[in-house]
């Protein structure tokens, strides 16, 4: 079930958010992602619209909005290939006609999620944080989506 998330699901999104960020950027040291939990839990996450998916009563895993920007997808390692990202993210294109992110290169297997749910690359810049290069998505919502969205309208 994907709902809005609550106050009591920080600790458990930031656990995600940690044990999948070590996981999927073996770039980057684990010191550096422990080293924002806090800001995790007490700034970031508070500032942004989130929704978390949840199964047996657990957070699985969360996406965090900021308008159109996609801050945020994390999915538990123990959930992940469940299709709880896929889930998460189709939530957020049917709030928002078009979404952008960022993801880092080295993450192949982000991207190719990303490519494979109708992202395209729009670009690199460097992350100013971690000094790895970023791959700028987008996606956007078609005529074709749209037409078929609408085919049960009266």
């Amino acid at each position: 079930m994907i709902r809005t998330y609550r106050e009591t699901d920080l600790e458990e999104m930031v656990r995600v958010w940690y044990d999948a960020s070590v996981i999927a950027h073996p770039f980057v040291p684990a010191s550096f992602w422990a080293s924002y939990n806090s800001a995790m839990k007490e700034k970031y996450l508070p500032l942004a619209e989130n929704y978390v998916l949840e199964r047996e009563g657990k957070v699985t895993g969360f996406i965090s909005l900021v308008g159109e920007r996609v801050c945020a997808l994390f999915v538990a390692p123990e959930a992940q290939g469940k299709g709880t990202g896929k889930a998460l993210l189709e939530h957020a294109k049917a709030l928002n006609g078009k979404l952008f992110l960022k993801v880092y290169r080295d993450n192949r297997r982000a991207i190719i999620f990303y490519e494979k749910s109708g992202f395209k690359a729009a670009g690199e810049e460097v992350d100013e944080h971690t000094g790895c290069m970023q791959v700028l998505m987008e996606w956007e919502i078609s005529n074709l989506e749209l037409q078929d969205s609408d085919a049960c309208s009266f």
